[in-house]
C-alpha cells in the first residue's frame, strides 16, 4: 500500500532528510540532524496546570493534555474542519515548521477535511482563532487519521518515513481488529489478559489496565487441526516499553502480511505460524500525559521499562518476572500461575496471562523478544538466552543467526551506508557521536551470550522461561533477544521520533523476522560425525543434585523446616538517594548468622553521568565499586550503559552492610536479606512457591548428545566400571572406547581407577578431563601430565564462566568466534551474578612447561575478591605420545543448590562456545544440514 500525505511543511516526506534539500542552507544535514528538536517536553507536576486553553470544539481528554503539559509540549492534535477552505487557510498557516522530525501538519481533504498537527497550548490559542473548526482531539500515533471515518484508505500503519510518531497503543489495537476482519482467514487476535494500569489522572481511575493482545497469522488460521501441528515462531514485540522498534517492524510486516504483501513470507504461511504478541502495554502508554508515574517526579513523556507496579518501592521490570529453573533472585515476582500468592495477581498479571496463555501452544520452535540498547561496536546484538539447548537448538540458533548477519549484509554491504543516520541519532540522544565499529558483517551484526553482549546476566527472563524445557514449564523453544542500537534512552534523552534512524532499524528487525519464519519452515538437522570412534564417559551420584536433598521438602505440614521457629525468610529495605544531596548517602543490611545472601539492586544508575556507588562490608571495606562517570561514556563497550545495577553477596559476614551513593541523579536502591537457619532458603517462605521436584546431573549432557552420533557409540561408566578394566578388552590391551571423558574427582584416590585411566591412555586411548575431573592432571603419571603436580591445579570459582586470552587457531576453538567467550549460563544451574561458578585450572606456566598448548584461561578470584587474582589454564592440550589429554577447566558443573530456586534446575547449560567446545575437546565434527543438503561443519575430527 501506498501512502499518499500532503504535508502543509513538505509535499515530499520520502525526501526531506536529504543531503540535497540542506543545499544553501544555514547549517548542513548532520548538524541539523543533532539539532533535532523534541517531540515532546517534560511534563508538569501530576495534577498542575500549566496553562488555560478553553475552546469548544476541544474534547475533554485534549484540553487535560494541552492544560496540563508545558509551554513547549506539542500535543498530538487531531483536527476536524467544516470544509475545505477552511482546511487550507490552516495548511497556509502552519507550512515551513522545518525537517528535523515528522512534519508539522499533515493535511486530508477526503472523505472529510481534517489535518493532524503537533501544536503547543499557544498554537492551540491561535488554530482555535481559525474559522470552520468542528473538533479538536488527542490524537497520538502514527496515523494521522486512525480516529476519523475511513482511516486505512492509505494503509494501516504509514512506512516510516510518513509516520506521525512512534506507533500508539489504541491506534495499534483498533488497527489488530481491522486487520482481523479484512483478512479473517489469515489473521486472528486474541486478548490474553491485561497489564496492571497507572492510575489515570484524567480520568482518576486508581488503575486503568491495558489488554495484552497476541495477533496469530497463518493460512487458515481458524482450522485447529492445522494450526495445532504447524510450527510456531513467537516475536515479542515491546516487553521493556521503552524499547519500540520491534513494535514499530512487527505491526508494518503483520499488515503486510495481512494484504498479502510480503514476499517472503507468502510461501511461509502453510507451515508456520507467526505470533505477534504485544507484551507490555503499560510501558507502551505511559508517556501520555494522562497517565500518573510514581516514581517520575515531572512526567517526562518518555516510555517506562516496566509496567505500572512497584515491589519494594521499586518499578517492576516486566523482563525479570518469569519462573526461570535454576536461581531465582528474591528481589523478583516470577509470574508461575500454578499457586501464584495472592499479591502477584496484582503486581505482574501481565507475565501471569502470558505464562498461562503461551503454555496452549504446540510446537514453539523460536521465540524471539525484540529489545533496544544503547551503543555498542555492532547495530544489532542476538543475545543466546540462559536456557539449555539441545543439539538440533544449539545449530538452529546458530544458523539463524548467520543469516540474519549475511541479510543485513546483502541490504546494505557495511556500517558505512548508515553512518550518518546513526551518528546525527546518538549526537541528539546522547551528545556524542558514535558509529558501531565492529568487524562482525562489517559493523552491522554479531551474536553471542547474553553476557557476551552486553556484559552482565540475568535471571527470570521472559526467554529464559520460554527456552527452558516443557517438563520444567517452559515451551521449549529456541530463544533470542535481538538488541538494536540507539533504541533506549536516559533521564536527559527523552524518547523522540527519529524516522531517518528508526527507518533502520525497522528494517534491521523486518530481516530478523524473515529469517526465524524461513527457517522454522525449513528441515534441519544437526549431527556428530566421529569416524566410528566409541565414547565412555564416567557417571557418579557425587554430580547429581536433586530436591530430596533440600531440608525444607521432607517436613509435615505446620512444621518448621529448621525446627527452631525461625527457618527462612526475607528481610527488605528501600530508599532513594535524590541528586545534589550533598556528600553521600548510604543504606543499610544488617546480616545474622542466619543471613544466606545480600541481593541489591539500584535503579536509575543510567541517568547518572559523575558519582559513584560503593559496597563496604561490617569492616568497612570497599569490596564494590561502581563509577557512575565511566558508565556515562556511550563509547565504552566495557561500561555500556543501563537503567540498573545488581550486586549479589553471598555468605555475608554478620554485620552492618553499607550501600553508599553519590550521584548526579536519582537513584532508587533495594536491599534485600534472604536468611536460612539450615543453610539453604525455602522458596514458599520466602517467595510463596513450593519447591518442584528436580533431579538432576551434567553428565546428561552425553546422554542427550548421543542420539545426534552419525556413527559410534557414546557410554555412560561408573568409576567402578572403570576401575575393573572396562575401557579394554580384557587382556588384549586393545582399547574398548576411543575416547574418556571425565568431569569429577570421584576416585581419585583409587590408585586402581587411576591407573585404568593410564592404561586406556597408553594405549592410545585420547582423555577429556572437565571441570574437578582437572584434578586428575595432579595424579596421573601418563604423557604430559606426569609433569603435573597437584600444587599445580587449582580449584576456583570465577563470576562468569569466560575463556579469555584465546588463541583462534587451536583446534579446541574450531569454530568458535571472538565475541563468544561464556562456556555455561549460570543462573539456570542455581549460580548467581556473584563470584560462585567453580572452575579447575592448571597453571599456565607448568601446562606449557609440560608441552601443553593453551586455548585459552580462567580469571581467578580469591574468597571475597572484586577482583581477578590469578589467571590459570582453561582450556588446553597436552600430549601423551599417540594420544592426547584435552582439558577443559569449567564447562559442565553439578548444578548449586544453596539459594533460592522454586523451580527446578537444569542438567546443563552450556553456550554454543560451551558445546563447541566439549565436541573439538572430543575430536569430532559437528555437520548442519537443510533440506537434506550439508551446509556447514564445525571441528575437525581426531
Amino acid at each position: 500500500m501506498t501512502w499518499n500525505l500532503s504535508a502543509a511543511d513538505s509535499n515530499e516526506t520520502d525526501d526531506r532528510l536529504s543531503t540535497a534539500r540542506f543545499d544553501g542552507a544555514d547549517i548542513d544535514r548532520r548538524t541539523f540532524l543533532s539539532l533535532s528538536a523534541a517531540t515532546g517536553a517534560a511534563l508538569a507536576v501530576p495534577g498542575t496546570a500549566a496553562a488555560d486553553v478553553t475552546g469548544e470544539p476541544m474534547t475533554d481528554e485534549y484540553a487535560f493534555v494541552v492544560n496540563h503539559t508545558p509551554e513547549a509540549y506539542e500535543a498530538a492534535t487531531l483536527i476536524e474542519f467544516a470544509d475545505r477552505d477552511d482546511l487550507a487557510a490552516f495548511a497556509d498557516a502552519y507550512e515551513d515548521e522545518g525537517l528535523e522530525r515528522a512534519p508539522k501538519a499533515v493535511t486530508r481533504d477526503s472523505p472529510s477535511p481534517a489535518a493532524h498537527a503537533h501544536l503547543t497550548a499557544d498554537e492551540v490559542e491561535d488554530v482555535l482563532e481559525f474559522d470552520g473548526i468542528e473538533r479538536m482531539a488527542f490524537s497520538p500515533g502514527a496515523n494521522p487519521w486512525w480516529k476519523l471515518e475511513a482511516p486505512y484508505e492509505q494503509g494501516v500503519f504509514p512506512p516510516v518515513e510518513e509516520a506521525r510518531n512512534y506507533l500508539g497503543y489504541e491506534e495499534t489495537a483498533q488497527a489488530l481488529e481491522y486487520l482481523e476482519t479484512t483478512a479473517p482467514d489469515r489473521i486472528s487476535v486474541e486478548t490474553i489478559g491485561q497489564s496492571p494500569g497507572w492510575e489515570n489522572r484524567l480520568t482518576d481511575e486508581e488503575s486503568d489496565p491495558r489488554d495484552i493482545y497476541v495477533a496469530e497469522v497463518t493460512n487458515d488460521v481458524h482450522d485447529e487441526s492445522s494450526f495445532a501441528s504447524k510450527e510456531k515462531v513467537v516475536y515479542s514485540l515491546n516487553i521493556h516499553g521503552d524499547e519500540r522498534a520491534g513494535t514499530e517492524a512487527g505491526c508494518r510486516l503483520l499488515e503486510e502480511i495481512a494484504f498479502g504483501e510480503a514476499e517472503a513470507f507468502e510461501p511461509l504461511l502453510d507451515d508456520v505460524v507467526l505470533l505477534f504478541l504485544f507484551t507490555n502495554p503499560d510501558g507502551w502508554v505511559s508517556r501520555k500525559p494522562q497517565t500518573h508515574i510514581p516514581w517520575v517526579e515531572e512526567h517526562d513523556t518518555n516510555f517506562q521499562r516496566g509496567n505500572a507496579s512497584q515491589f519494594n518501592e521499586q518499578p517492576v521490570d516486566t523482563n525479570r518476572q518469569y519462573p526461570t529453573i535454576g536461581w531465582t533472585d528474591p528481589n523478583f515476582r516470577p509470574a508461575e500461575p500454578d499457586g501464584a500468592p495472592e499479591e502477584f495477581h496484582d503486581l505482574v498479571p501481565d507475565s501471569l496471562a502470558i505464562v498461562d496463555h503461551f503454555r496452549g501452544y504446540d510446537n514453539v520452535e523460536f521465540l524471539c523478544d525484540y529489545h533496544g540498547m544503547y551503543t555498542a561496536d555492532h547495530m544489532v546484538f542476538n543475545l543466546e538466552t540462559n536456557a539449555p539447548f539441545d543439539h538440533d537448538g544449539t545449530h538452529d540458533l546458530d544458523e539463524v543467526n548467520i543469516r540474519i548477519g549475511e541479510g543485513m549484509h546483502e541490504f546494505w554491504g557495511d556500517i558505512g551506508a548508515i553512518a550518518d543516520d546513526i551518528e546525527a541519532a546518538s549526537q541528539a540522544m546522547y551528545d556524542e557521536s558514535f558509529v558501531p565499529d565492529g568487524d562482525s558483517y562489517e559493523g552491522l551484526f554479531d551474536w553471542g551470550t547474553i553476557y557476551d553482549s552486553l556484559s552482565y546476566q540475568i535471571t527470570g527472563g521472559f526467554l529464559c522461561w520460554a527456552g527452558q524445557p516443557e517438563a520444567f514449564g517452559g515451551l521449549g523453544a529456541i530463544t533470542v533477544a535481538p538488541e538494536v542500537i540507539l533504541s533506549n534512552h536516559s533521564e536527559d534523552a527523552q524518547k523522540e521520533w527519529k524516522p531517518y534512524w528508526s527507518r533502520h532499524y525497522e528494517e534491521a528487525y523486518r530481516i530478523s523476522m524473515r529469517e526465524y519464519a524461513e527457517i522454522a519452515a525449513q528441515t534441519t538437522t544437526a549431527t556428530v560425525a566421529t569416524a566410528d570412534q566409541d565414547t565412555a564417559y564416567v557417571t557418579t551420584d557425587a554430580l547429581t543434585r536433586s530436591s530430596a536433598d533440600l531440608p525444607h521438602t521432607d517436613t509435615g505440614p505446620g512444621e518448621d523446616p529448621s525446627g527452631d521457629g525461625h527457618g527462612s525468610g526475607a528481610r527488605r529495605s528501600h530508599d532513594v538517594v535524590q541528586p545534589g544531596s550533598g556528600g553521600s548517602t548510604r543504606i543499610t543490611a544488617e546480616a545474622t548468622d542466619a543471613s544466606q545472601s545480600i541481593f541489591i539492586h539500584l535503579e536509575g544508575v543510567g541517568n547518572a553521568t559523575q558519582g559513584v556507588i560503593r559496597l563496604l562490608n561490617p569492616a568497612g571495606k570497599v569490596v564494590r565499586e561502581i563509577d557512575l562517570e565511566a558508565k556515562a561514556d556511550p563509547n565504552d563497550s566495557t561500561v555500556r550503559k543501563h537503567d540498573y545495577e545488581d550486586i549479589c553477596i553471598r555468605h555475608p559476614e554478620t554485620g552492618q552492610w553499607d550501600v553508599e551513593i553519590e550521584s548526579d541523579a536519582k537513584i532508587s536502591a533495594s536491599l534485600t536479606t534472604v536468611d536460612a537457619e539450615n543453610g539453604i532458603p525455602d522458596p514458599e517462605e520466602v517467595l510463596g512457591y513450593e519447591q518442584r521436584e528436580y533431579l538432576v546431573n551434567p553428565m546428561q549432557f552425553f546422554a542427550d548428545l548421543e542420539p545426534y552420533l552419525e556413527d559410534g557409540d557414546m557410554d555412560g561408566l561408573r568409576v567402578h566400571d572403570v576401575r575393573i578394566g572396562r575401557l579394554l578388552r580384557g587382556e588384549s590391551g586393545q582399547r574398548h572406547y576411543d575416547k574418556l571423558v571425565v568431569s569429577h574427582d570421584d576416585g581419585i584416590d583409587d590408585q586402581q581407577y587411576l591407573e585404568a585411566i593410564e592404561a586406556f591412555v597408553e594405549a592410545g586411548g585420547d582423555l577429556v578431563l572437565t571441570d574437578a575431573g582437572v584434578n586428575l592432571l595432579g595424579a596421573l603419571e601418563v604423557g604430559d601430565a606426569a609433569s603435573i603436580t597437584t600444587d599445580d591445579v587449582r580449584n576456583v570459582e570465577m563470576q562468569f564462566a569466560n575463556l579469555e586470552d584465546r588463541a583462534f587457531d587451536h583446534p579446541l576453538l574450531a569454530g568458535i568466534r571472538p565475541r563468544q567467550q561464556e562456556i555455561w549460563k549460570g543462573s539456570q544451574l542455581g549460580y548467581t551474578t556473584d563470584v560462585d561458578q567453580p572452575a579447575t585450572t592448571v597453571d599456565p606456566d607448568a601446562f606449557a612447561a609440560a608441552g601443553g598448548s593453551i586455548a585459552g584461561t580462567f580469571a581467578e578470584y580469591e574468597d571475597g575478591s572484586e577482583e581477578p587474582t590469578g589467571t590459570g589454564v582453561g582450556a588446553g592440550i597436552l600430549s601423551a605420545d599417540g594420544a592426547e589429554i584435552a582439558v577443559v577447566g569449567s564447562v559442565l558443573p553439578p548444578a548449586q543448590q544453596t539459594e533460592l530456586h522454586p523451580f527446578g534446575m537444569a542438567d546443563y547449560a552450556v553456550s554454543f562456545m560451551g558445546h563447541t567446545l566439549l565436541c573439538n575437546a572430543l575430536g569430532f565434527e559437528q555437520c548442519r544440514y537443510a533440506e537434506g543438503e550439508l551446509v556447514r561443519t564445525y571441528g575437525e575430527i581426531r
